[in-house]
């Protein structure tokens, strides 16, 4: 199964859009990228996270492979954080973005959960981060990405 971070993770505070103060809508419009150049960003970003996670491995109980998958979700976050969203994105993109993080967050509590052999609460993080990366493929279908839309690749049935 494959699971996005970003966004995962993919796991999605983006940088601002277009760097001119001007006030000129127009200008700052046409700083922005393309629909097509945003979605090949932001794939690009899931793509290589995607990578990243498949070389850790399926995940266990074992807190080491939940450690390693959150600080991937949060380098996808991050990588994606510098995609810049096409006109009118803007607030569907933060929207992953936040839901990119929210699923970093529970990946990071299931470690925690398992590192202290409470596997109850690591469940219940689990369940949490499955629901966050379940809104990231929503958002990501709604933002016409179509990589950042995969399962993980180390998760858990």
């Amino acid at each position: 199964m494959r699971r996005a971070l970003i966004f995962l993770a993919i796991p999605l505070v983006v940088a601002a859009c277009g760097g001119s103060k001007s006030t000129d809508s127009t200008t700052a419009t046409a700083k922005l990228p393309t629909q097509k150049q945003f979605v090949a960003a932001a794939n690009a970003v899931c793509v290589r996270s995607d990578r990243a996670i498949y070389m850790l491995g399926r995940l266990t109980i074992a807190p080491a492979g939940w450690a390693k998958t959150a600080a991937a979700a949060r380098r996808a976050v991050a990588d994606m954080k510098k995609v810049t969203p096409s006109a009118g994105k803007d607030a569907a993109f933060q929207q992953l973005l936040a839901e990119g993080r929210k699923l970093a967050t529970g990946i990071q509590r299931v470690h925690d959960a398992l590192a202290k052999k409470n596997y109850a609460q690591a469940r219940t993080a689990q369940d949490a981060a499955t629901a966050a990366d379940t809104a990231i493929h929503r958002q990501a279908q709604k933002l016409g990405f179509t990589f950042c839309q995969q399962l993980l690749t180390n998760w858990p049935a």
